[in-house]
């Protein structure tokens, strides 16, 4: 499942990057933050990206899966807070 999730999350920075500016750009790296306030990535482009992520999940699995729910609020680490924390979270989705 591991590298199904890398393959989703890889996926949807590509796409989601190809709206971006240059200076906007979600690097496709684990430790790249996304939900951090030294991010480059603003509001807008994490909400694209973690709708993409759930759409791609879809399109190659067949599930629906809500990647932001009450649970992803209450952990004690972001699993939104870099690329590997979001790669993690979608390896867990996908078990």
């Amino acid at each position: 499942m591991k590298k199904l999730a890398e393959s989703i999350v890889n996926e949807a920075i590509v796409e989601v990057n190809l709206d971006q500016d240059s200076e906007s750009q979600i690097l496709n790296a684990l430790e790249t933050l996304l939900l951090n306030s030294q991010s480059n990535i603003d509001s807008l482009a994490l909400v694209r990206l973690l709708i993409t992520v759930e759409r791609i999940i879809e399109e190659k699995t067949g599930k629906s899966v809500v990647v932001v729910d009450e649970s992803t609020f209450e952990a004690e680490e972001s699993p939104f807070a870099t690329v590997g924390t979001l790669t993690a979270h979608i390896e867990n989705l996908l078990s």
